[in-house]
């Protein structure tokens, strides 16, 4: 007999999804509103609902609101490449790399969460971020992370993000008070609090009135995490590289210092259409770099990591000879 309630993947929902969801799961929780019995509860995830829905239909209403969705999560999805890559130049052996890398890791964390932020607040944020990478305290850092066409491509999508934004609301003439973004979330909060009062429920031991609708609330839940996951398992596989090529790498001379070597990585992407393109893979962006015994003469090895839309790892070798 399940006894425990499904976990919701709410935030991965499409706006679209999002709106579905909690409009069904509403009308289940109405009616077992007697043995919930949290009136106020349900009030309140009512209003948040009504809100977001208002606020959804609005959006729906203008010619430019797909583009600003769609900006949005390119802008996200730069936004955690640029973290991607930190993290893994935070494990590379030149400790200069790795200061540079926590350097300016430690100036994102102070926007924690930022892809979660409003869209205002989040446009804002970004525009202060590249303020301050692009001053003169992090310019050395950004080029040693090769971050310069990370920084380009997210200052382009922001300001492109701001004019669907404003067209949108010179369209409409107005918004609502708050963001879609932030409407989602009280939404998500008032169904949590419901659904943190039916798990007491079941846990004072009541099994024979809730099952019922716990079944519902899972059956529900579990229609739309698989929507989730096959949407994810389309569009967000990584491509691994472990069956890339790459250039043969000359023999290094020995200096008494660790020796880098940065390889030409090559890769064969299969395209939408079926055909198959060779992709070469840019460094900092596409991998990085580890190296093992890279210092005395004799036999150094090169770990090649995928970073970005890549995964997976390539080992290989070079010579280190003195002259």
């Amino acid at each position: 007999m399940v006894k425990e309630l499904k976990k919701a993947d709410a935030g991965r929902y499409t706006n679209a999804d999002h709106v579905e969801f909690h409009e069904m799961m509403y009308e289940i929780l109405d009616r077992y509103k007697e043995i919930i019995n949290a009136p106020a509860m349900l009030s309140d995830y009512r209003d948040k609902l009504t809100q977001e829905t208002k606020f959804y239909k609005w959006s729906r209403s203008s010619g430019f609101t797909e583009k600003k969705a769609k900006t949005d999560r390119e802008r996200d999805r730069i936004l955690k490449g640029i973290t991607d890559l930190l993290y893994a130049y935070e494990k590379h052996c030149d400790p200069s790399l790795r200061s540079s890398a926590r350097h300016v890791q430690r100036l994102i964390d102070n926007w924690h969460g930022l892809e979660h932020f409003g869209y205002d607040a989040e446009t804002a944020a970004v525009d202060s971020i590249l303020a301050i990478l692009n001053g003169s305290d992090y310019i050395p850092d950004v080029q040693a992370l090769h971050l310069e066409s990370w920084l380009t491509e997210l200052a382009r999508l922001n300001t492109l993000f701001k004019s669907y934004a404003a067209a949108t609301e010179q369209e409409q003439g107005g918004k609502p008070d708050i963001s879609f973004k932030t409407a989602r979330r009280e939404t998500d909060s008032a169904f949590r609090l419901l659904s943190r009062r039916i798990t007491a429920i079941i846990e004072l031991d009541r099994p024979e009135e809730s099952l019922p609708l716990i079944s519902e609330y899972n059956v529900h839940v579990n229609h739309y995490n698989t929507l989730v996951r096959k949407r994810y398992g389309r569009l967000h596989v990584k491509i691994d590289i472990a069956d890339g090529e790459i250039d043969p790498i000359e023999a290094q001379p020995y200096t008494g210092s660790e020796v880098f070597v940065i390889p030409s990585v090559r890769i064969c992407r299969e395209e939408k259409n079926g055909s198959v393109t060779v992709v070469k893979l840019v460094f900092g962006k596409d991998f990085t770099v580890g190296y093992k015994n890279n210092i005395a003469p004799g036999t150094a090895t090169l770990i090649i990591t995928g970073a970005g839309e890549y995964t997976g790892k390539i080992v290989t070798t070079f010579n280190i000879v003195e002259n």
